[in-house]
């Protein structure tokens, strides 16, 4: 049997099977990515079933986005510490678990609590799955691995609205849950065979406690401050909003004091001083934020105000054509994933990179220039699928820059800390957007002389204010763009030596 494995993981020259090791990897990433799409499908029959609030409800995704971002640096220092692959393993069994316990929620509390576990186990795969790629690849062939990835990525952030409205309409929300146990169980037999197995990287070195404490009560906070000031969770939320932030601020130099002085810190800060780690990351970041903005606002405009002026015009639901409108977005990016992680093997990143973030950048602006009423719906179908393309090259690029860069013992914490950029770009972009939205929307309706309840009830000032933010995410992006191509040319034969 052990003859069999290895001549199923390697190839005669020694490396791993590409194809073997993604399909390894993929069915963990995969359903990480597709139960973080498919629960906003299912927050409306949630708590229709639950009998709750819209805004008790929106704990359900929270509560996965806050152990998302608490623990994914720390699964992949776990993997690194330990071993990548028993780690990642550890997080899909973690997860098929929390998924189980969703399918058997009796009560909102609970269901809250499942997702939580299901995040947990998610951080054990996202950070551990890229850097079991890094770690069997070269600067020949990671590029395509890389893009394969994110094909499995994107490809799940298509069908995971649509196969959670099918399965709702056929059988119930629990059922959309269920399904991730016997796939769970597949993935761990399939991993055991397809992914090699990756001993520890830091031999007897004592774990850092205290800040990976210090680093989840910081991060946790930070971004449940944004999210309590965004919307009304519970009574008082800005009350509570301005807590969490000074609670935040309190952690984070404790966090950066405690990382100088530990012999084996969580987080080598030195490791951000290297561009190509530090503004691989930042753009990452930036790129959740133009990806969100689309997905989110553009969304809400289309339903609420441009399909709506003319839905007589359509023959399908609203939500269905806006649907296939953002469509435009993910479909971009499976077009571009496997391509770009061609191109990243023959082409500098920091070109490659550059590239797709003006592509987004000049979307951004023809969104402020034409969004209007009467604009046509052709108009939005290529701004989102352009975008989508956009974002599709820049991924794989990106992330193959960074961990080429990640030295040997740090590939588990490199990726735990791109994965996190995620949950980062999207908290930073909905609060962001939206509080630029509401604050253009109140200056507009200012000098107009109109009174604006909910702005979206006004679309005289809602399309203007929704302009403005295009053009804000527009300028701030630029600057992404700049600090993409000061991330310096690649030269990842020597950083291959190196590792």
């Amino acid at each position: 049997m052990k003859l069999n494995l290895n001549k199923l993981q390697r190839k005669e020259n020694g490396q791993v099977r590409i194809g073997v090791l993604i399909s390894g990897t993929g069915i963990g990433v995969f359903m990480a990515s597709l139960d973080a799409t498919v629960a906003v499908i299912l927050l409306e029959l949630i708590r229709a079933d639950f009998n709750v609030s819209p805004n008790r409800i929106q704990w359900v995704v929270l509560s996965y986005l806050l152990v998302m971002m608490a623990f994914t640096i720390i699964a992949g220092d776990l993997g690194d510490k330990i071993s990548n692959k028993h780690i990642f393993q550890l997080g899909m069994f973690i997860f098929a678990i929390g998924s189980f316990l969703c399918f058997l929620s009796h009560s909102l509390m609970f269901l809250i609590f499942a997702r939580a576990i299901q995040s947990l186990g998610a951080t054990g795969m996202i950070a551990n799955g890229i850097a079991l790629v890094t770690r069997f690849t070269t600067r020949n062939n990671r590029g395509k691995a890389m893009g394969l990835s994110n094909l499995i990525i994107s490809v799940s952030v298509i069908s995971g609205p649509l196969l959670g409205a099918l399965i709702t309409h056929y059988y119930s929300w629990r059922v959309v849950f269920l399904i991730n146990v016997p796939i769970g169980l597949v993935g761990l037999i399939w991993g055991q065979f397809a992914i090699p197995e990756t001993p520890s990287l830091k031999k007897e070195k004592k774990a850092d406690y205290i800040g990976s404490l210090s680093f989840a009560l910081f991060l946790t906070l930070f971004m449940l401050s944004l999210s309590l000031f965004v919307e009304e969770i519970v009574p008082n939320s800005q009350t509570y909003a301005i807590i969490s932030l000074v609670g935040s601020v309190i952690f984070f130099p404790i966090f950066i004091w405690w990382e100088r002085r530990h012999n084996n810190p969580l987080i080598d800060l030195k490791l951000l001083k290297n561009r190509k780690i530090g503004f691989g990351l930042i753009t990452a970041v930036m790129k959740h934020q133009g990806y969100i903005i689309i997905l989110y606002h553009l969304n809400i405009y289309l339903q609420a105000i441009h399909i709506a002026a003319r839905i007589d015009n359509i023959e399908l639901p609203s939500i269905i054509v806006v649907g296939l409108i953002i469509s435009g977005l993910p479909v971009g990016m499976a077009i571009m994933a496997v391509i770009s992680g061609y191109l990243s093997d023959k082409i500098d990143a920091r070109y490659l990179c550059t590239a797709a973030i003006l592509g987004v950048v000049l979307m951004l602006i023809l969104l402020f220039i034409f969004l209007s009423v009467n604009a046509p719906i052709w108009f939005y179908v290529i701004v989102t699928t352009v975008i989508g393309v956009c974002i599709g090259l820049f991924q794989s690029p990106n992330i193959n820059s960074v961990m080429s860069a990640a030295p040997k013992d740090k590939v588990g914490v490199i990726s735990g800390l791109h994965g996190l950029t995620t949950s980062i770009g999207i908290s930073l972009g909905t609060a962001i957007s939206t509080a630029v939205l509401t604050l253009g929307g109140t200056i507009i309706a200012s000098s107009k002389g109109i009174q604006v309840g909910n702005i979206v009830d006004t679309p005289e000032v809602y399309v203007l204010a929704l302009r403005w933010m295009f053009l804000f995410f527009a300028v701030i992006t630029s600057f992404g763009a700049v600090i993409s191509y000061l991330r310096g040319p690649e030269n990842r034969d020597k950083e291959d030596k190196e590792k």
